[in-house]
Parts: structure tokens; sequence; C-alpha cells
């Protein structure tokens, strides 16, 4: 309960090199994960040194000459929207506004911390990019083991006193990063995390995105009865 508590997003690290151990005892509690009949499809690649910043400058560089649209709530049929978008889209524009304004004495702007932060990890020493066979990459039990897999480093990781970033936008450069990794053309990228320790004078590393009250998602059956 501890390091679910304490979990949180860290996009300000220092160069300071994580050990290849440490790296894999965070993969190692992601293997623990559930998966889909016990399957355990994903696939981990650790990446650091000239190869990571290698990556960051081609990711960096495919963002500078890309068209992405800024920080959004995703795809979404806007004619369907209805509370549970207005409340979504309330808690986005909270957690813009607390960033922005540890932003603001830097004259970073949010949509450009967050892009250019997420396509090269946020200057993290090590990424962990978790791939799937593009067999399962559209079997959405699939899909969340790869989800409870990410959880699990996340939380390992904060136990071990590590910062960690879950990273999504990066998918869209599958083709990409396959080629300067090496890896094979069936393999899907699903995932990411940024993995180093946090910058204790950044603003940003102190800051941990709010969670809204239990009573705004549960809704209770059967538990007055008797």
């Amino acid at each position: 309960m501890q390091a679910i508590q304490e979990r949180k997003s860290t996009r300000t690290f220092t160069t300071r090199q994580v050990p290849r151990e440490d790296v894999a005892k965070v993969i190692a509690a992601g293997i623990m994960a559930p998966s889909k009949g016990n399957c355990q499809i994903w696939e981990f690649v650790g990446v650091t040194g000239d190869r990571k910043t290698a990556m960051d400058r081609m990711l960096f560089d495919l963002l500078r000459t890309d068209l992405i649209p800024s920080m959004t709530l995703g795809d979404t049929d806007f004619r369907k929207s209805g509370e549970a978008f207005r409340k979504a889209e309330i808690r986005s524009r909270r957690n813009r506004e607390e960033i922005g304004e540890r932003l603001s004495p830097s004259g970073q702007s949010f949509d450009t911390f967050m892009l250019e932060g997420t396509f090269t990890f946020f200057s993290a020493p090590v990424a962990i990019l978790v791939f799937v066979d593009e067999v399962f990459s559209k079997d959405l039990p699939h899909i969340l083991s790869v989800g409870a897999a990410v959880q699990n480093i996340l939380l390992a990781a904060t136990e071990m006193g590590l910062g960690s970033c879950w990273i999504g936008g990066v998918w869209r450069y599958t083709k990409e990063i396959r080629n300067l990794l090496g890896v094979s053309e069936n393999k899907r990228l699903l995932s990411a995390v940024a993995l180093g320790y946090h910058d204790p004078d950044s603003p940003m590393s102190h800051y941990k995105s709010t969670r809204d009250d239990i009573d705004d998602f549960v809704h209770w059956m059967g538990f007055d009865e008797g």
C-alpha cells in the first residue's frame, strides 16, 4: 500500500545510471503480473547508454517533422460524450493547470514539455520497452495483461527509490524503433517506461497528481444486506 500511495510519474531525472541488476528487478516484478491464460505474452527491451541517446534523438527528430496533436483525452466521439467525458475533461484540465504552474517559471508550455518529454522518455537514463507479437496485439485481455505488468514495474521502481513514468505515445513509431534496435518486424510496441533517479532540484519532481474521492468512482451494491 505504501508503494501504491507514493507512486507518481517522474518527469525530471538526473543523469545517474541505473545498475542493470536494478532494471532486471523491476522487470522481474512486471513478469509476476497476471496475464490471460498465464500466456505471459510480454517481451521487454531495456535500453540505456548510446542506444538510448540515439533513440531519443531519432524520436525527437520524428516529432519535429510529424503532425502530432497536443496532449488530449484521446479519440472521442464528441456526439456521444456525456457525463463521463465531462468528468475526465475536468480532471485533465486540472492536471494541465497544476503542471503548467510548475513549468511557468522556466517559460515552458505544458504541451511542449509533455510532447517533447514523452518522445525522449523525459531524458531518463533507461527506457523499458514492452513489445508483444503481432498475433496478440489486438486481443484486449492480452493488452490489459501488459498494463498489469507495467503497473508492477512502476510499483517496484517506487519501492526501490527509483523514479518512473509510464510512456504511451512512442508506440506510433514502432517501425522506426524496431529498425534502430534490431527488433523483429513481427513485434509491436505497446507501452514503455522511463526509469531513473528523480531530480530533487526540479519543481516537477515534487508534483504528484491528485485523485478524486472513491465515491466518485464506485457504485456499492448488496453491501448493506443482512
